[in-house]
């Protein structure tokens, strides 16, 4: 009994024991994660058996912030899979997926995010552009880009232009101080600013900025205005932390009189209890956008700007609103002398980490802003894109893995002109002015190749994203409805208003293609004439880019029969007419396919055109009632094509002599083409021959002396009787 107790106290003392230890590697832990020792909290961290959710959320950002994005996304799978996730940990989850280029299961875990956070506008933009990530995926080849020959181990970014030829950046390359402090976060040296000289797409001569502006702690970036002459840049708050211990960042300015910076100003808008940093100067020095984490932004950081008066102090920043910020962050500013802003965000659609994005101002508001896509974005951080006066080369900074170190600068050329995206974007409705909600909407190219389809909402809104300076074609199509079309102009525009009007179907249409009878190819613009034989109305219409056409019969009912003849006429090809009968059995579309002919020098206008071949009685040669329906379309088509010849071949059956048979063949011959001739212009454009009975279509017993064709049918003598037409000039 004594030694049960005495085990029993044992195991309690080791629980104890054990219990107080692993609560000293969470408290190790946790302060280790506040003062940005990423690495020594993932340490103590991971010895913690059975953690919380809340500790895995500060490994998961640990690991994410240390670059080993595997074990990141083992650590927010696990917290997004608990019953304790909230909708943060499911974007970031989705976040991480993307930069490990796990881009259907991110698409996957942003639907569910989208599901809990219908407002967020990350979610709304994820579901505005759903298959993005091809189109970022494919080069459009306007960019070409090189790892510059001057990166190291260390961190190297954030690149500013100095005067004509030279960059400002910062670094944690190794310096010349004497006493070496390091950054916890990534256990590097802090940074400095340095300047190099920019020769073609690289960087020489590099060296230390100015030893007044690198000091104990971090130092950069930095932005200039167009002289030089006037700087501003980041820097660690570290005298004066925040309530909770942070250190945050801070800008600072300065002014360069002859040859000598001044001390740096702090700006009157700094502050202990949030972050100012990453300015970016306009070319007169004037204004400034920076990045911040103030009170009253949308997320993590936002994009700010403030404008400097004539003492010296800046105005209160105006946060740029939406779209350009999200409730994600957004960074790392450059404003081009043309107006274009370019920035770092990881809350608009991108490849995974921190993409780069441009936009600019219409007129009061900024554009959607667009992701400039591979190359100059990866599945990794991108951010700090700065691009000279000329928009033709400039440099950004990733941490992507073909690079040198924890970030490199890159150089890049712009080989094709940056376009902005447009926006085409309308309302659907029905001849009524009724909203059609789900109603499939196509952006179409010059070749009438499908760009993008979308279903409009609930309110029945279409949105498409579009390059400037192209030629589109919206289409909308909705079932029991006549298809809408327009053509859209980007050029000069950033964006597009066009709202469709689909008319409602009745319940009976007669729907009809058109097509070439060899190649199948679908005509477009054929004339057709509709006759009703029941009511004998007639119309007009023209068939579609797609050779349809419609006919809707909105006065029958079901089980009425219908009867139509449709001509149809185009340049180049024979007419056509088609007879149509139908029993209206069921609701919906009745479909008839029309083939035309191409007119062909050589080619059998009977066959080209169909017309029948003409007969003549037995022993005359006068044009008959239905004959001279035939001749009829002849003589249409040949006043169609004025430079059109016609030659005719009359032929008989076997009765008779062979000299009495080619007589009166030539005078059937003679006989249709003055039917012809006296109804067309320029009548020598026709002509005849007889072959009498020499060209026989049926043989039968016309071979012989007397008596031949006794075995002959009088239909086989009908059919020998005829006269064929043969185009000899188109």
């Amino acid at each position: 009994m004594k030694t049960i107790k005495y085990i029993t106290l044992v195991f309690v003392i080791f629980y104890a024991f054990a219990g107080n230890a692993q609560t000293k590697k969470i408290k190790k832990g946790e302060k280790s994660y506040d003062v940005y020792s990423y690495e020594e909290c993932i340490n103590k961290f991971e010895g913690v058996t059975n953690k919380s959710v809340e500790l895995k959320r500060k490994l998961a950002e640990s690991y994410l912030k240390t670059g080993d994005y595997f074990n990141a996304e083992k650590y927010y799978d696990e917290i997004a899979h608990s019953d304790k996730s909230n909708s943060e940990d499911i974007y970031n989850y989705a976040s991480i997926l993307k930069i490990n280029q796990k881009y259907d299961e991110a698409d996957t875990w942003m639907n569910k995010f989208f599901q809990l956070e219908k407002g967020d506008s990350r979610a709304k933009m994820f579901v505005q552009n759903k298959g993005i990530i091809n189109d970022l995926l494919n080069d459009r080849e306007q960019f070409k880009i090189k790892n510059i020959d001057i990166n190291m181990s260390a961190q190297d970014f954030g690149t500013s232009f100095y005067g004509k030829n030279q960059i400002v950046f910062a670094s944690t390359r190794p310096s010349a101080k004497l006493f070496k402090r390091i950054w916890n976060w990534n256990e590097l040296p802090f940074l400095d600013l340095y300047i190099a000289d920019i020769q073609r797409s690289q960087l020489k001569n590099v060296k230390q900025f100015k030893k007044k502006f690198n000091k104990k702690y971090h130092e950069g970036p930095s932005s200039f205005d167009k002289t030089g002459n006037f700087m501003a840049f980041t820097l660690n708050n570290y005298e004066n932390k925040s309530k909770d211990g942070v250190v945050k960042l801070q800008i600072y300015t300065s002014e360069k009189e002859g040859k000598k910076w001044q001390k740096p100003v702090s700006l009157n808008f700094n502050n202990s209890e949030y972050s100012v940093g990453h300015p970016a100067l306009t070319d007169d020095g004037k204004t400034m956008y920076f990045a911040s984490d103030m009170p009253g932004g949308f997320g993590g950081t936002d994009i700010y700007v403030s404008t400097r008066n004539a003492d010296g102090t800046w105005n209160k920043p105006l946060n740029l609103g939406k779209p350009v910020n999200t409730e994600g962050n957004e960074m790392f500013p450059f404003i081009h002398k043309n107006g274009i802003l370019f920035f770092a965000s990881d809350g608009h659609p991108g490849l995974g980490g921190l993409d780069i994005f441009m936009t600019k101002k219409s007129e009061s508001e900024w554009l959607q802003p667009q992701n400039l896509g591979v190359p100059i974005n990866s599945n990794f951080d991108d951010f700090a894109f700065i691009i000279n006066d000329t928009m033709k080369s400039g440099f950004f900074s990733s941490n992507r893995e073909d690079g040198k170190g924890n970030d490199d600068i890159y150089s890049f050329k712009l080989v094709k002109q940056l376009l902005f995206d447009i926006i085409i974007k309308g309302k659907v409705k029905d001849n009524y002015g009724n909203i059609l909600a789900n109603t499939n909407v196509s952006l179409l190219d010059q070749e009438n190749n499908p760009v993008k389809i979308v279903n409009t909402d609930d309110k029945g809104i279409y949105e498409f994203k579009a390059h400037q300076n192209e030629l589109y074609v919206v289409e909308a199509e909705k079932p029991k409805y006549q298809t809408d079309e327009k053509n859209i102009d980007t050029k000069g525009k950033s964006s597009v208003s066009q709202d469709l009007i689909l008319e409602k179907l009745p319940d009976f249409i007669i729907s009809g293609l058109i097509v070439d009878t060899d190649s199948k190819e679908k005509l477009s613009t054929v004339k057709i004439i509709s006759i009703n034989n029941k009511t004998a109305e007639k119309e007009t219409i023209t068939s579609s880019d797609y050779g349809q056409f419609l006919i809707k019969l909105p006065k029958n009912k079901l089980y009425d029969s219908i009867d139509y003849t449709f001509i149809t006429e185009k340049e180049g090809y024979a007419s056509k007419t088609v007879d149509f009968k139908q029993i209206l059995s069921k609701f919906g579309e009745f479909n008839t396919e029309i083939q035309m002919n191409k007119i062909s020098i050589g080619g059998d206008l009977g066959k080209i055109i169909e017309i029948n071949p003409i007969y003549f009685d037995f022993n005359k040669y006068n044009i008959r009632p239905d004959a001279a329906l035939e001749l009829d379309k002849i003589v249409k088509i040949m006043n169609a094509y004025p430079t059109m010849e016609i030659e005719l071949s009359s032929h008989t059956d076997c009765r008779g002599s062979s000299i009495y048979n080619m007589h009166l063949s030539d005078r059937r011959a003679k006989a249709s083409a003055d039917y012809i001739k006296k109804r067309i212009s320029k009548p020598t454009r026709i002509n005849g021959q007889g072959y009498g009975e020499t060209q026989p279509v049926n043989d039968c017993a016309c071979e012989g002396g007397r008596g031949k064709g006794l075995n002959c049918t009088e239909k086989q003598h009908q059919q020998n009787r005829r006269t064929e037409f043969k185009i000899i000039r188109k």
